[in-house]
């Protein structure tokens, strides 16, 4: 299974990436003039054909970069794309973390398509790495659910947007159903002083400070004030006596689990089921004021000199099998409606697609404003004794 949610927390050098100069990087070998190129179609021209894919006969010549994490530039996931377009020669580049995309894009690194999570996309507007997409040259758009259609965070005016999404998770709560044996409804469980020494945080401010913000009853934990970062950093202070630790990662978390000494902490679906089939009393919620959730998908970038090309590929990368393979073996919530066609029962509740009301109840996280005030205030929360 590919954890995209361990690859979209590097949040903490971002801020860095504003104000440090551009460094110099090796282009890639994709034709990127640095200007956002017109898109220009015949009148005539039929945009998608029969199934749904953007029509071969209007795809541009040329090659064409994408630049995405490993798992998603296989040959099982670009073959179809490369069959149907043989004058587009693709070419792909991999990259770790966002961070170190956005840091080589800046340098001077050339790319057609980018695979971003909602939480980058004002820096990629910002930095004006990306352009908006023309959905009227994605025939499959209109598949996706409408809440992803709807993203307040993708709207880019004009029946444009800035991403097209592909995969999302649920950020909730695992807890031990035999410690715990009435399921919690509530992130504010994780300061019940009845579960003191077995309950775990997240070292990572931007999930902790949220989380927080909504057990104290804001309602939109990604923008918050001053006096409310300040009424928040008392709370997780208050919090500390009752935790075992704070956590790096979810192999650490889980371990904790196995062993029986955490209780009840930050979570994810996908972990929980897997401490279950290996005999551990896990279970996951997505509490009453709403999960945490991350959502990726694909940007076009500014430069790219085959816009066409460019958002055939992004169509591409929402095709029903693509989409399908996504939710069985990386266990995502996929926003192709379509597979639900597909799937079985099991697998369809297996990645939460039988409760989409929990997505669309969710925070989609984003990096705030006054991200560098979070991490001050983290930063005390930690220090403090």
């Amino acid at each position: 299974m590919f954890d995209r949610k361990i690859l979209i927390t590097g949040l903490l050098t971002l801020t860095a990436l504003f104000f440090t100069a551009p460094m110099v990087f090796a282009g890639g070998t994709t034709e990127n003039s640095g200007t956002m190129k017109e898109i220009v179609i015949p009148e005539a021209a039929v945009i998608a054909d029969e199934s749904g894919d953007v029509n071969p006969e209007i795809v541009e010549e040329g090659k064409l970069l994408v630049y995405s994490y490993e798992e998603t530039v296989t040959r099982f996931f670009l073959r179809a794309y490369k069959d149907k377009y043989p004058q587009v020669k693709v070419k792909t580049a991999v990259y770790g973390e966002l961070d170190e995309a956005i840091a080589k894009l800046r340098g001077g690194f050339t790319a057609d398509v980018l695979n971003p999570c909602v939480d980058y996309l004002p820096l990629l507007k910002q930095l004006d790495l990306i352009r908006p997409i023309d959905t009227s040259l994605i025939p499959r758009w209109g598949d996706l659910m409408d809440y992803f259609q709807n993203l307040p965070d993708l709207d880019a005016g004009d029946g444009k947007v800035w991403m097209v999404p592909s995969d999302a998770g649920l950020e909730g709560m695992m807890y031990n159903t035999e410690k715990i044996r009435t399921a919690p409804s509530s992130w504010k469980e994780l300061w019940n002083p009845a579960y003191k020494g077995h309950i775990a945080m997240q070292d990572y401010a931007r999930n902790s400070i949220a989380i927080a913000a909504l057990a104290l009853g804001y309602e939109d934990p990604f923008h918050l004030d001053d006096e409310q970062l300040a009424e928040i950093q008392d709370f997780l202070i208050e919090q500390k006596p009752l935790l075992l630790k704070y956590f790096e990662g979810d192999e650490e978390v889980d371990s904790l689990f196995s062993e029986g000494e955490v209780w009840i902490s930050l979570g994810w679906s996908s972990d929980a089921r897997s401490l279950s089939d290996d005999g551990v009393p896990v279970e996951f919620i997505s509490p009453e004021e709403g999960a945490l959730s991350w959502i990726c998908g694909y940007s076009i970038t500014r430069g790219t000199n085959y816009p066409i090309a460019a958002h055939a590929m992004v169509n591409h990368y929402i095709r029903p099998e693509l989409q399908e393979f996504e939710a069985v073996d990386f266990e995502y919530f996929v926003p192709n409606g379509r597979v639900l066609e597909t799937l079985s029962d099991e697998e369809i509740e297996l990645v939460g697609l039988d409760k989409p009301e929990a997505l669309e109840k969710s925070h989609v996280e984003i990096i705030p404003d006054n991200y560098d005030k979070w991490l001050q205030v983290w930063e005390t929360v930690k220090s403090t004794q």
